[in-house]
């Protein structure tokens, strides 16, 4: 079982390896594919399931029979009459024999087969493996819960990698049209139709975009860190993200709070992990209920006791028993029905921590909610934006060709347009980590299908299912 463990684990991180190294770049699925296959937190979680199945056949073992080799060899000293309560008593008027007195040794060789077999219980190991299953299927919601907690810190991560480095390609857009603007400025001073003072301006923007990007580079490389991190890689390990960071046009609604809640009452594995508890609670009260009654099993024995080791292979010398044993508790000072009020006490507890969960689970699916929608609108309105500068951009340098504007307007104007497309870059960042942290709160990974937001219910109907499919593409 272990090697097979191991074996598992080995494939699945060379898989995922041979994943980063087959593409020039890496998508979001492959990213969190990769990262749950190599994570050693999700790894450790996983072989948590292997305990747990051996749980639930240590439990079932105890309906089995068992079968039992005891042996012993003794040697034993006995004070003989001495050791007599009627030794005051032996004697008389007629002398003991020699040696009556004396003190005697022997030896004991013994060996047998001991079996017994459950015969009825009460429902004690059915109860017991009942809550086992109930127990492995929570440690199964565990392993989902983290490999969700997991996923997300890699979307996360994965979309501010791609924020920083496409501020940077906007810085370097920047910093190519101002050295444009500086030559520009520098022909127009050759045939004296600019001053001194726009060449001093034109070379001062261009020198203050130079900590700009060496901070826009700084930050590049904490985000690489901090995804390679999630994904169980070398720090500096290089990592090239698919696509650009942008959010489909189509993509402009989510289902409301109470549809959200209904999701994730199907998926969320810490609301499946509310109820398991319960029914295991359920299944431990069987399971001490139990101890307060009978508990009848079969026993026998078969083997030979002798006083001379010669006669352990001899069949005359062999013994056994065979029975039904019976055990009741007829008393246990209240244990019994003060661990059962324990059970109710934990569930009652568990409906109260459940009910307080989706409380927060609803506000927080409120603000992820919030999130996107503004986030959808400000990206709106930086794409008007982007446009009006970049028309702005154009006709300032034509004016300023013409001689009709100074290159302050220049400049203004292309502080104008890369402030527009940085905002429109934030609502893009911002949208798409609302969208992966809804996503979590209902929980589904981050790079599952987006029509997986729609209650099954709905999604059961075929025209249903076509419309949601245009609303959420993949």
């Amino acid at each position: 079982m272990l090697k097979t463990v191991v074996l598992s684990v080995c494939l699945t991180a060379l898989a995922a390896a041979q994943a980063f190294a087959q593409v020039a770049s890496t998508t979001l699925v492959a990213a969190v594919e990769a990262a749950l296959g190599q994570n050693p937190e999700v790894l450790r979680a996983r072989e948590q399931l292997d305990e747990f199945n051996l749980r639930v056949r240590a439990v079932r073992a105890d309906a089995l029979p068992s079968l039992e080799l005891v042996g012993a060899v003794q040697r034993t000293r006995d004070p003989g009459l001495r050791n007599s309560p009627f030794f005051s008593r032996l004697g008389g008027d007629e002398p003991l024999p020699p040696g009556a007195l004396s003190a005697f040794h022997f030896g004991t060789y013994f060996y047998q087969l001991e079996f017994e077999q459950p015969l009825y219980q009460f429902g004690r190991v059915g109860h017991a493996l009942e809550a086992a299953r109930q127990e492995l299927d929570g440690v199964r919601a565990d392993v989902q819960t983290i490999e969700n907690r997991v996923a997300f810190d890699v979307a996360r991560a994965y979309y501010d990698l791609q924020l920083v480095r496409e501020r940077r390609q906007v810085l370097e857009t920047e910093r190519r049209a101002r050295e444009r603007q500086m030559q520009q400025v520098r022909d127009q001073l050759e045939l004296g139709e600019a001053t001194r003072l726009d060449q001093l301006q034109a070379e001062v923007a261009l020198a203050n975009l130079r900590p700009e990007v060496i901070a826009a580079d700084n930050e590049i490389r904490v985000a690489l860190t901090r995804l390679n991190e999630t994904l169980g890689r070398p720090p500096l390990e290089p990592f090239e993200t698919a696509g650009a960071l942008e959010i489909d046009s189509s993509l402009s609604t989510l289902p409301d709070v109470q549809g959200l809640l209904r999701v994730a009452a199907e998926n969320r594995p810490e609301l499946q992990r509310f109820r398991l508890n319960r029914r295991f609670l359920e299944e431990a009260e069987g399971v001490t209920r139990t101890d307060t009654l009978p508990e009848i099993s079969a026993h026998a024995t078969f083997g030979i006791n002798s006083f001379q080791p010669d006669n352990l292979v001899r069949p005359a010398f062999h013994n056994w028993t065979v029975g039904v044993n019976v055990r009741w508790s007829l008393f246990d000072g209240n244990r019994v029905s003060a661990t059962v009020g324990q059970y109710r006490s934990q569930r009652r507890q568990s409906l109260l921590e459940e009910e307080t969960f989706l409380a927060r689970l609803a506000r927080d699916l409120e603000q992820a909610t919030g999130e996107w929608r503004r986030a959808l609108e400000t990206a709106e309105v930086a794409g008007l934006a982007v446009d009006q500068a970049g028309e702005a951009r154009r006709v300032a340098e034509e004016l300023f060709s013409l001689g009709a504007a100074t290159f302050l307007d220049v400049l203004d104007s292309e502080r104008a347009l890369r402030q527009a497309e940085l905002v429109r870059l934030q609502a893009f960042h911002l949208a798409l980590s609302a969208l992966v942290e809804v996503k979590t709160l209902v929980g589904l990974r981050p790079d599952e299908p987006h029509v997986s937001l729609v209650p099954s219910a709905e999604r059961a109907d075929d025209a249903t299912t076509t419309t949601a499919a245009t609303l959420w593409p993949h």
